[in-house]
């Protein structure tokens, strides 16, 4: 063979070889993920370093504490958002009491694609899981458990054969001689002490342990700068941990116990490893015997600067940047609100927390708009709309679902107050229930950095693509929603959607609403509490709430109103509705009324305003709004609050109730 034959072809062989050499160096680690996301924001760190590690094969995630299915259901929005849906998820055990989700990031589960686009968590439960996958490949698979050992613990005891399946079991928990995460005291570490049965159980089960205790985590804290530095990507994986770090609690730095366990799964550059013999006492502490056999391999110590730099820059560069495009799509104007609506449909001002469940995108932010206590900031969400939206990027968004969707009118017009910096684009979108898609306008040159008015046509709404015609009369709607540019701050305060004023009207729009029941949609005693029947096309429009006899007054007929809470009244209230009556012209009227410092003392400091009215009109629709401070004018004050009002009926007398405004009125 000649030379330079036989140098090509060493050459190719060297070429082989070193690239089979690079392929066993870098084999990826198959894992199973068990962590508690929805409570300290560490638990999405950990999945976020898991994707981005090119090193590690995640096989399957299991969620852990209170509430288990909704963490399994945040963790499929997650793995889907960012590209990663085929990864089964699976609910853990409920296990002994933990800490509940965190009332933000609870948010995070219930947009629309938990319930609609993402694939549900497994059936199984997340100790039959763990035991399906490890029997598939027994002694391949490392399990990485970064929350309370419950669901560990349970495989063991109903599966102990999975002892032996298990590679290795890294945790994060604990600590070996710190004993304390803050300098101060010593303390049990969270993870442990959750479920300290099940960490007994675990740490005495004879399987391979790696655990990275509070002495090499509990410095680990992410600053602003480095922050700053990984948000600023703006790539699907960055955009989703930012969403939930804007859920989490109100802290600045948070320190991330947990990448530091998904490290050690295959690096311990970064840590001080021992080999050292953990115990879990009675209490939840981890305690160092110095008479037994060693059973984990314990990180001691952390380069903190380091392992920081690094799992920012590796979080930060797996995934190449997805700021949406926000193209303009049916271009709106600013209109007139106009005068006194000729029907509330749902109102929300964010000064209580009365609906907050149905607020699906925002968090609580003071103060608000001029002479308001508080608005509601936008955070990051992908957007409601799967069909004709950008759904691979995020939003800055406040999205608030008007339950139970409600049927509009001829004329729906939308009015709120916003805020913004960093663009002058805002998107309002609204959902059809009866069509079944979405509908939006833009706005754009919209001021920056000061509060302003803003009123949109809800009828000029048309799909994305300009097609689904404009919202009818009787069209029912959901998830009110407003959309700007991820790097641009937005403020909302004052949703009031409504029906156009009456021609001929002349009152002006209401300086502020503190109820409005309508009864058309959803049911009594759920979405309407109350005393009362709905009764069905029986309404002014749609239905109405219908009286019943009273319990405690033989012949008098009563409905009886709840307003789903404590309503804070103004400096002044008036009371508007639309009523038929048949078998009497009478109605009386009576609002409980609770000063503010005697809310919660069950009953005192109530004083009842009580309305007479007679004379009124039978056996056809009519309107009435009451001056409740005329009525009483010592008994409504700044400070006060409202949670029912009552309608009562001679006897022998019947109502129908419709369009009930309870609002604080505007000065001419």
């Amino acid at each position: 063979m000649p030379l330079r034959v036989l140098a090509a072809s060493l050459s190719v062989w060297f070429m082989l070889a070193g690239h089979a050499s690079a392929q066993a160096k870098f084999e990826r680690t198959p894992i199973l993920f068990d962590f508690d996301i929805g409570e300290d924001i560490d638990d999405t760190f950990a999945l976020a370093t898991v994707l981005a590690s090119p090193e590690l094969d995640l096989r399957g995630v299991t969620t852990v504490g209170h509430d288990p299915y909704k963490r399994a259901q945040m963790a499929c929005r997650f793995l889907t958002a960012v590209g990663r849906r085929e990864i089964p998820v699976a609910a853990g055990e409920q296990g002994k009491p933990t800490k509940p989700l965190a009332s933000w990031q609870v948010q995070y589960g219930n947009h629309a694609s938990v319930y609609f686009r993402d694939p549900k968590p497994a059936k199984a439960r997340a100790p039959e899981f763990l035991y399906e996958k490890l029997k598939a490949e027994p002694g391949r698979l490392t399990v990485l458990a970064v929350g309370p050992l419950t669901n560990i613990a349970k495989l063991f005891t109903d599966y102990p054969d999975s002892k032996k399946m298990i590679k290795r079991l890294v945790i994060m928990g604990g600590s070996a001689r710190r004993g304390y995460s803050d300098g101060s005291k010593p303390q049990a570490e969270y993870n442990i002490a959750a479920d300290v049965k099940a960490a007994q159980i675990v740490f005495s089960a004879g399987v391979p342990l790696v655990v990275a205790p509070l002495d090499a985590t509990a410095m680990v804290r992410l600053d602003a700068k480095r922050q700053k530095r990984l948000f600023d990507r703006g790539s699907l994986l960055t955009l989703s941990v930012q969403a939930l770090t804007q859920l989490w609690r109100d802290k600045n730095d948070p320190i991330l116990y947990d990448p530091v366990a998904v490290a050690l799964v295959y690096t311990e550059k970064f840590c001080t490893m021992e080999e050292m013999c953990l115990q879990v006492d009675d209490k939840g502490f981890t305690r160092i015997s110095e008479d037994g056999r060693p059973n984990a391999r314990v990180a001691v110590g952390i380069k903190t600067d380091a392992f920081l730099d690094w799992l920012v820059d590796r979080i930060a560069k797996t995934q190449a940047p997805a700021w949406p495009t926000m193209r303009v799509v049916n271009e709106s104007k600013l209109v007139p609100r106009g005068n006194m609506p000729g029907r509330v449909h749902v109102f929300e001002d964010f000064e209580t927390d009365i609906e907050k469940r149905w607020w699906l995108s925002g968090r609580i932010h003071q103060p608000g708009a001029p002479a308001t206590g508080r608005a509601l900031r936008g955070v990051l969400t992908q957007d409601f709309d799967d069909r004709q939206g950008e759904t691979k990027t995020l939003y800055t968004a406040v999205v608030f679902n008007p339950v139970p969707g409600p049927p509009m009118g001829k004329n729906t017009q939308l009015s709120f107050r916003y805020w913004l910096k960093g663009t002058d684009t805002l998107r309002v979108q609204l959902y059809s229930l009866s069509r079944g898609y979405h509908r939006c306008l833009m706005l754009k040159g919209l001021p920056q950095g000061k509060w302003q008015e803003g009123n949109v046509d809800m009828t000029q709404m048309r799909k994305p693509d300009g097609t689904g015609g404009p919202l009818s009369e009787s069209e029912r709607i959901d998830d009110i929603q407003f959309y700007a540019d991820p790097r641009a701050e937005l403020l909302i305060d004052d949703i009031v959607l409504y029906d156009a004023a009456e021609k001929g009207e002349t009152r002006p729009f209401p300086k502020r609403f503190l109820f409005t029941g309508w009864f058309d949609s959803g049911k009594q005693g759920k979405e309407w509490p109350g005393k009362f029947e709905i009764a069905p096309k029986l309404g002014f429009f749609w239905h109405a709430a219908k009286s019943i006899p009273h319990p405690n007054v033989k012949g008098q007929a009563w409905i009886n109103i709840g307003l789903r809470g404590n309503r804070p009244l103004g400096a002044a209230t008036h009371l508007s509705f639309r009523y038929k009556l048949v078998g009497t012209d009478s109605l009386r009227i009576s609002m409980p009324v609770v000063q503010a410092a005697k809310v919660g003392t069950k009953g005192k400091g109530i004083a009842p305003v009580r309305v007479e009215l007679n004379g009124l009109k039978t056996n056809e629709w009519a309107s009435l709004t009451v001056d409740l401070n005329a009525a009483a004018p010592n008994a409504l004050t700044v400070g006060s609050f409202v949670s029912e009002i009552g309608f009562f009926v001679p006897a022998g007398g019947q109502l129908l109730l419709d369009d009930l405004l309870l609002y604080e009125p505007r000065q001419k």
